[in-house]
């Protein structure tokens, strides 16, 4: 997700240059199949909306998350505190649970975790919540350290769930326990390798793999493993390449997936969904591909992955922090099938 409108958090500034190449690693995978020349799908594809529509002209998605036992779609509303739901099958969206019910009046990050619930990051506002989604109940609020902006949040295996701040140097780790949920200041950044910068956007999409969670830094473009069993922190070797404005994240079959907006508008880098083959100790990664919508993203900022295909919210967030109408509308959730992925050798050539 992208940072608090610049009433309420200065705008963050451009720290790292356009992606360098990736030097050839001893490991490879199959890149992805390159799209049609005409970037069209291939057969068989289009059972499912390529598209998911919000209703009005003020919505400014930010994050979602898809439950994939019962296909529902939730995505939140940067502007307001307002939660909207569809179905995968369906194009339309819905309001689900109105603005300020809860108090709640701005989300980031969204998961559905083990048991089915909802959790919702508030931002700027430092707290988390926690909904039973098959009747919108609220059972749980937390809340972060002061000044906080709890952004995207992971789910493991264990059920346990963990979120960024993106403001405050803490990883947090939420846990559903016999005496009551508990949003934990499990990792203290500033013991860590992780360099943070001050006011500016920091740890931002974060997702588990195994043992481990694999988190990016907004500002400097790096890749972070943590090992959830002893707190390690690592910089996954990129090859030299950079994440920059890199938000949520998600991984698949050794691939992981990060968006990549442009709230600081950083030379010649494309709005996108950016695919790095990650070694199997998540040590090492190698630029693959990139996945774009037909007419491009607009901001995107969280991902989810729904069968073969991958949601992206156009959040148009980078409107809203500066007080702008949306440059498109309807507001929308790109689904874009996963074998359209332009690889690195479609790219040279363009």
């Amino acid at each position: 997700m992208g940072q608090r409108p610049v009433s309420r958090r200065r705008m963050l500034s451009a720290t790292v240059g356009a992606a360098a190449a990736v030097a050839t690693t001893a490991w490879t995978r199959p890149a992805p199949a390159t799209a049609q020349a005409d970037g069209s799908a291939p057969p068989g594809i289009g059972q499912l909306p390529t598209q998911y529509v919000l209703p009005g002209d003020r919505a400014f998605p930010t994050g979602h998350a898809y439950d994939a036992r019962t296909g529902h779609i939730y995505v939140g509303s940067a502007a307001d505190g307002t939660l909207y739901r569809g179905h995968l099958t369906k194009p339309a969206l819905r309001p689900w649970s109105a603005d300020r019910i809860d108090g709640r009046s701005t989300t980031s990050g969204m998961a559905i975790d083990s048991a089915g619930r909802l959790l919702v990051g508030g931002a700027d506002t430092g707290t988390l919540r926690v909904y039973d989604t098959q009747g919108g109940a609220l059972l749980a609020l937390l809340r972060g350290v002061d000044g906080g902006f709890v952004n995207e949040i992971a789910v493991a295996p264990d059920g346990s769930a963990y979120a960024t701040d993106s403001f405050r140097p803490v990883v947090y780790r939420l846990a559903d326990t016999s005496s009551g949920w508990h949003l934990q200041r499990w990792l203290d950044i500033t013991t860590t390798p992780i360099e943070w910068i001050e006011d500016r956007h920091n740890l931002n999409g974060i997702t588990c793999v195994g043992g481990h969670l694999v988190t990016v830094n907004s500002s400097t473009g790096q890749l972070w493993r943590i090992d959830r069993r002893t707190r390690q922190v690592r910089q996954v070797d990129l090859g030299g390449h950079q994440l920059p404005n890199g938000d949520g994240l998600a991984f698949r079959n050794g691939q992981l997936y990060v968006v990549q907006g442009n709230i600081n508008n950083i030379p010649g880098l494309t709005p996108q969904v950016t695919v790095i083959t990650m070694s199997p100790d998540l040590s090492h990664g190698r630029y693959t591909s990139r996945l774009l919508a037909p007419g491009g993203f607009h901001h995107p900022s969280s991902i989810s992955l729904a069968r073969d295909r991958a949601l992206v919210v156009n959040s148009q967030y980078n409107r809203w922090i500066n007080g702008l109408p949306p440059e498109v509308l309807p507001f929308t959730l790109s689904a874009v099938p996963l074998n359209l992925a332009l690889s690195r050798v479609a790219l040279s050539g363009s």
